[in-house]
């Protein structure tokens, strides 16, 4: 049972094949860590355990001491370590500011691993010259094409939950789109201007 508040009454036993059923806080559901608040707080602890495991296995190869060419690394970066970093995140994708800054601070810091970055160097520029989404840009592009497909979706229970959500505040956050990026800035700015997109 989700609820943001907490609860003193108790919650009746359920029963299954004659056997009962215990309550638990959380409960994972394809890979998807779901807490009896839904703030997402463990599965994005959880997503950040594997992230840094597979950070670690790669380092020989994306690491500064590797010659694999930039746009190569980043690749592997879009490829590998972006998709564990935003698992299920049409569903978790908007947490607590808190958690969602979690992520883009590991994403900031795998970066920087792979260009050795010198800490003068802004996150923004980076991004920028990368041609990187920012975490929270990225989830909302994902979100958006996710929705988008639903709507093609011929199970008509998906169809009656769509028109229900078009009037829930995150439906109209994903239809307006990500929000603004920050201005370029043109110090430093073109340290990795001729890396292709993918």
């Amino acid at each position: 049972m989700f609820r943001k508040d907490s609860s003193r009454k108790e919650l009746k036993t359920l029963s299954f094949f004659d056997e009962d059923l215990t309550w638990d806080k959380e409960v994972k559901y394809f890979g998807l860590i779901l807490d009896s608040k839904l703030t997402f707080r463990s599965h994005i602890k959880c997503n950040t355990e594997k992230f840094w495991a597979k950070v670690h296995l790669l380092i020989p190869h994306i690491g500064r001491r590797f010659p694999l060419a930039l746009e190569n690394k980043i690749l592997l970066f879009k490829q590998v370590l972006r998709p564990i970093l935003t698992y299920a995140a049409q569903i978790w994708g908007l947490a607590a500011f808190t958690n969602l800054k979690k992520a883009q601070v590991l994403q900031n810091k795998s970066l920087r691993i792979i260009i050795n970055a010198p800490w003068y160097i802004k996150n923004s520029v980076i991004h920028n010259d990368l041609k990187i989404q920012t975490v929270d840009d990225f989830i909302k592009e994902l979100s958006r094409n996710f929705f988008k497909k639903l709507e093609n979706n011929t199970n008509q229970t998906i169809l009656d939950l769509l028109t229900t959500m078009e009037d829930m505040p995150f439906h109209t956050l994903l239809q307006n789109g990500p929000s603004p990026s920050p201005p370029q800035s043109h110090h430093n700015s073109t340290m990795f201007a001729d890396i292709p997109q993918f």
